[in-house]
């Protein structure tokens, strides 16, 4: 009897449940996976006073996972008659009888069998648009400098090709319109990214294919061929994160690219889709950041005509390398400010 079975023995008869999810896609894919779990084990969903919450948290910031842990308390108190299963990637220091903590790799193993695949009885902001969130990819071990996630999901997994057709051809009969294909790290994903997208476009009758968050390094020339061939099966907007535009900063960050590769893949990008649409994610005030590195970023969002630019002010973490960077060359606060400012000037 695993973990899950023997919290469900504890619910009433027609118990019912509601999922409330933090943070990324990928967490909204698997609450939504979860929850098909749970309806298939007989429960039913519900937001009002529910007997079960599944809480998927969040801890790419500071901010994220205290709102985490500060929701999970609030339900605590809130519902005194209501189980509580706490997964995610937030580190959870809460004792409680009612509350039950799954890890990353409990519930991974959990859902395995759905192979990412959900119903519409999942109701949810995309589902009533018919967009899918189809994960392919969890785990990541690039650790970068600022990032706590390669020490909360430490594995490598991979849905196989094979499953990930059939679970699209179940989507499109379910009445899916869209596929978004998402992942921890889609760079990390075993069988190749534009592998996969090329068995997408051409064995499953999906309409649209699009891309929660597309890493630099998944753009190779099979995917450029793609993308230029198949224009009006893949989204007209591709959101490339590249967190910063300066080489000392990229360098610093752990990230596997530089500025002149950033340049060459997107300008390549834009060269075969016409009036393609672009969007990334900008952290500002990393540790020693100057007005130089800045103004590196700057001068690159420019060239490259983001239409969408998030900004990310710099969260320490404690135990990664920029921790203690950040001990030694803080950003000031009102810096960041007027930076961030500055980027989203670019777009507004």
């Amino acid at each position: 009897m695993n973990k899950l079975t023997r919290i469900l023995n504890r619910l009433p008869p027609h118990a019912t449940f509601e999922t409330i999810t933090f943070g990324c896609r990928v967490n909204a894919a698997e609450s939504h996976q979860f929850s098909q779990l749970l309806i298939d084990n007989g429960l039913y969903p519900c937001c009002n006073n529910p007997n079960l919450f599944i809480i998927n948290t969040c801890a790419i910031t500071q901010k994220g996972e205290y709102e985490s842990t500060a929701k999970i308390r609030h339900l605590l108190d809130l519902h005194p008659q209501s189980l509580i299963i706490a997964t995610g990637c937030a580190s959870l220091k809460i004792k409680h009888p009612r509350l039950f903590v799954l890890s990353n790799t409990e519930k991974e193993a959990l859902l395995d069998a759905l192979n990412s695949s959900y119903s519409p009885e999942i109701t949810d902001k995309y589902t009533h648009s018919h967009r899918f969130l189809l994960k392919i990819q969890s785990g990541c071990t690039a650790n970068c400098s600022y990032c706590v996630v390669p020490t909360r999901r430490s594995y490598l997994k991979s849905l196989p090709i094979d499953k990930a057709i059939i679970t699209v051809n179940k989507a499109v009969e379910n009445g899916y319109k869209e596929v978004i294909i998402t992942g921890v790290n889609l760079a990390q994903y075993t069988p190749g990214l534009s592998n996969l997208l090329e068995a997408l476009l051409t064995q499953t009758q999906i309409p649209l294919i699009s891309f929660g968050s597309l890493p630099l390094l998944c753009i190779d020339d099979k995917f450029l061929f793609l993308i230029k061939n198949f224009k009006l099966k893949i989204k007209n907007f591709l959101h490339i994160p590249i967190q910063s535009g300066s080489d000392r900063i990229l360098k610093l960050m752990s990230r596997p690219y530089t500025q002149k590769d950033i340049l060459f893949k997107i300008k390549n990008l834009k060269l075969k889709i016409k009036h393609l649409k672009l969007g990334t994610d900008i952290i500002i005030g990393f540790p020693s950041e100057t007005e130089d590195d800045l103004q590196e970023t700057l001068n690159l969002c420019k060239s490259l005509s983001f239409t969408k630019i998030h900004t990310f002010r710099f969260s320490p973490r404690p135990g990664t390398p920029a921790w203690d960077l950040n001990q030694k060359f803080p950003v000031k606060p009102s810096d960041i400010n007027s930076r961030s400012r500055l980027l989203r000037k670019l777009v507004s």
